[in-house]
């Protein structure tokens, strides 16, 4: 027990965790759905989602549909569902901005402290923060389906990695229906 104990409190210092925290979810609800997340330093765990986040690449399933992502400076470059995704990635202090093509689609999607607007795939948001600064909501439109009470957590551990890693995680999360 004690040593179980000492192993427990060894991980917890060096930064690690046996269990993702509530707060290192990424979450989108609609009246829908609800796709959670947890986020940690291999990726992107939950029902839907089965992603490896490295420096380089973003890879595995998401929604049924294989993900293989090469991440590169300001480029996203690959597969989703075996659609070709070519996206650019610019960021500004606090604003990123993705443009391009997601999953054969046109795409432009940019997110800053105060709003994530834009298209990603066959979806298009328009979400402000609201005032607890945890949650982005607002509108989305997939194809002909409008839904008004949508909501986007985006984990702390998430809007601190680098750009094309958020942004390659938030389009395929988004991208879907």
């Amino acid at each position: 027990m004690r040593i179980a104990r000492i192993l427990t409190v060894a991980t917890l210092l060096a930064g690690g965790s046996a269990v993702a925290k509530k707060n290192d979810t990424l979450e989108l609800r609609t009246s829908q759905k609800t796709v959670r997340a947890s986020v940690d330093a291999q990726g992107l765990q939950g029902p839907d989602l089965k992603l490896q986040l490295s420096d380089n690449a973003l890879t595995g399933q998401a929604f049924q549909r294989p993900v293989d992502l090469k991440l590169s400076g300001r480029h996203i470059e690959g597969t989703v569902g075996e659609k070709p995704v070519e996206l650019t990635v610019t960021a500004r202090p606090d604003v990123v901005e993705t443009m391009g093509t997601f999953a054969g689609q046109p795409s432009s999607l940019t997110l800053s402290p105060d709003a994530l607007t834009g298209s990603v795939g066959p979806c298009g948001y328009n979400l402000i923060i609201e005032r607890d600064r945890r949650h982005y909501r607002g509108t989305r439109a997939c194809g002909d389906q409008r839904e008004n009470d949508v909501l986007v957590s985006i984990p702390k551990s998430l809007e601190k990695a680098p750009a094309t890693e958020r942004m390659a995680a938030l389009s395929v999360l988004l991208s879907q229906p």
